[in-house]
């Protein structure tokens, strides 16, 4: 597998525990015969232009001697575990997110904040769950693996093209990463809400009948003037949000599928 490892970074150097975890990742991902190539975007204050710039790269490597089967979206202020790298680019669904923490301090019981992620439940509390990952609705985009099936079906969704207009190379970028003001429809005087560019991909993603899926057992720093860790799952088991502790699988029932918090962990270890 060749794997793209795609990063914007606005001030044009990522941190030091990005820098760490690349090369752990870059290592092992080796040993297990699987080839990351890696894809920078710097200086660039419109992180949907980078992003797009980004898929574009990824697009064009189909043309190559050397075509990359998963994109994966990092972050240049996050550090990760590369045995989850490793996990999410072996699992077969086709888009991944990861869970990660705000860079805000809490309340003293949970130091753990998260936005920009949503689970889909059942309308009883109980979310769904398939081969150790949560079925969502929406997730950021600070860490997301996206197979070259899931981009091939966007760009037919969604053709439209532009030019980056930053006067370097001269093709064209899908418009897949955009950000939006979220209307009322029916009363368009009401206060619009912004959506940021991960949220509108997942809303493009989910609109086509796709699902995305959020892989809770990742543990993330995220470097600012301090590291904010996050794992997902322990911020579940601590709130009662939604019932972790009923995760059912999605219908049919695969008996291979777990049905509960524990046997999730499990998969995961």
């Amino acid at each position: 597998m060749r794997v793209m490892l795609a990063t914007p970074t606005l001030a044009r150097y990522p941190s030091l525990e990005y820098l760490m975890s690349m090369i752990k990742t870059i290592n092992l991902c080796s040993q297990h015969g699987h080839t990351v190539d890696t894809a920078f975007v710097g200086g660039d204050a419109f992180v949907s232009k980078a992003r797009n710039g980004l898929v574009q790269t990824f697009i064009e490597s189909w043309k190559t001697a050397y075509p990359a089967d998963v994109l994966v979206f990092i972050d240049d202020d996050q550090a990760w575990d590369e045995n989850s790298f490793l996990r999410i680019i072996s699992d077969p669904h086709e888009f991944i997110g990861v869970a990660i923490p705000k860079k805000m301090d809490a309340d003293g019981s949970d130091p753990q904040t998260y936005n920009n992620v949503a689970l889909d439940t059942d309308g009883k509390g109980n979310c769904f769950v398939e081969n150790g990952m949560l079925r969502g609705t929406q997730i950021g985009s600070g860490m997301i693996a996206i197979n070259r099936a899931a981009i091939e079906k966007m760009i037919a969704a969604y053709p439209q093209r532009y030019s980056p207009g930053d006067g370097g190379a001269h093709q064209l970028h899908y418009n897949l990463f955009e950000s939006k003001i979220i209307w009322d429809e029916k009363d368009p005087m009401i206060i619009g809400q912004f959506w940021g560019e991960d949220l509108i991909f997942c809303k493009k993603w989910c609109a086509l009948g796709e699902k995305l899926w959020i892989d809770p057992n990742v543990t993330v720093e995220h470097v600012g003037r301090k590291s904010w860790t996050g794992n997902f799952m322990q911020h579940l088991q601590k709130h009662a949000s939604v019932e972790v502790t009923q995760l059912h699988p999605v219908a049919p029932t695969p008996e291979a599928i777990p049905e509960t918090l524990q046997a999730i962990e499990e998969l995961a270890a």
